[in-house]
């Protein structure tokens, strides 16, 4: 009778490790998804991380948020270009000025709608002037506003409004020669 009791134990200790083993395994597979939608809450030192390590590609940065008008209309447009360049020496990053908070409540879903398919951060608010010195030291932080910059670092454009995709383009392939 002991016998049997403590195989019925150690069956039971078994299949719980077993268990806990799947478990671990589809706790890390819903990480691994969240982590793919998460948009990070970015400062200064980051963003000059972002663009003094260039890996030879240029870095199209766009300042946005979802209650600025100009920034919706032109939001499609910085689609087309994402979708057009992604795959060459090109990296877009964008950085919306909403509230942290709002994350989840109007930038994912804004995101979803446009099928964005890039790096979104979101700027820390507390240090939205030390990331405006980084991008461009005389900017005045109206937006939306796109810096491409060049695969060593250095800021080569800078446009102070909303342009379109033939505008873009045309800029970007004006870095590339």
């Amino acid at each position: 009778m002991r016998l049997i009791f403590s195989l019925l134990i150690l069956l039971l200790f078994i299949n719980g490790c077993i268990k806990n083993s799947k478990d671990n395994e589809d706790l890390k597979e819903e990480i691994r998804t969240n982590f793919s939608q998460l948009i990070p809450v970015i400062d200064e030192a980051w963003l000059q991380d972002k663009i003094k390590n260039r890996n030879g590609k240029i870095l199209f940065v766009n300042v946005w948020a979802t209650w600025c008008e100009p920034c919706v209309a032109e939001f499609p447009d910085l689609v087309k270009i994402n979708n057009k360049h992604k795959n060459s020496g090109f990296e877009f990053l964008s950085i919306s000025v909403d509230m942290v908070s709002e994350i989840e409540t109007k930038i994912k879903p804004f995101l979803s709608e446009q099928s964005a398919d890039f790096n979104v951060v979101v700027a820390n608010e507390k240090r939205s002037e030390q990331i405006i010195n980084v991008l461009n030291p005389g900017w005045n932080g109206a937006i939306p506003v796109t810096i491409i910059f060049d695969e060593n670092g250095k800021r080569r454009e800078f446009i102070s409004e909303a342009r379109d995709f033939d505008f873009f383009n045309e800029r970007i392939r004006k870095v590339m020669e």
